[in-house]
């Protein structure tokens, strides 16, 4: 059976939004230098976040057993620069270059989603 015309518009949006290769995000990232909590397996351990976009950020882990064996899911803390609450989030890793992991979100509360674009609409140099 053929494909219909509108079938194959919506694939060929498809490939025109999905990124591809070493920076697969589609929104903007900020570079950022903080201290973050990233909760693996229920345990806080201390990581520095280098980068932060809409949808994930990239980790530098700190203070933590072999990440190669780290579980895919875990629990984020952390405070943006000039804002008095910390936020949380759940995450999902899906990149890890050398010390970097890189980290989806997958729940993000709506004050967290809230501080974390108002963080990235701020003009920057």
């Amino acid at each position: 059976m053929p494909k219909s015309k509108s079938s194959e518009r919506i694939l060929n949006r498809r490939s025109k939004l999905r990124a591809h290769g070493p920076d697969r995000r589609t929104h903007r990232r900020v570079n950022i230098d903080l201290y973050m909590n990233r909760f693996l397996d229920g345990q806080p351990y201390m990581c520095r976040m280098v980068d932060i976009s809409r949808t994930g950020a990239r980790l530098v882990p700190m203070i933590e057993p072999d990440g190669s064996r780290a579980p895919q899911f875990m629990g984020l803390q952390f405070q943006l620069p000039d804002r008095n609450d910390i936020l949380t989030a759940s995450g999902e890793t899906v990149t890890r270059e050398g010390r970097t992991v890189g980290i989806r979100f997958t729940n993000l509360p709506p004050d967290a989603a809230w501080a974390i674009e108002s963080f990235l609409s701020f003009d920057r140099p």
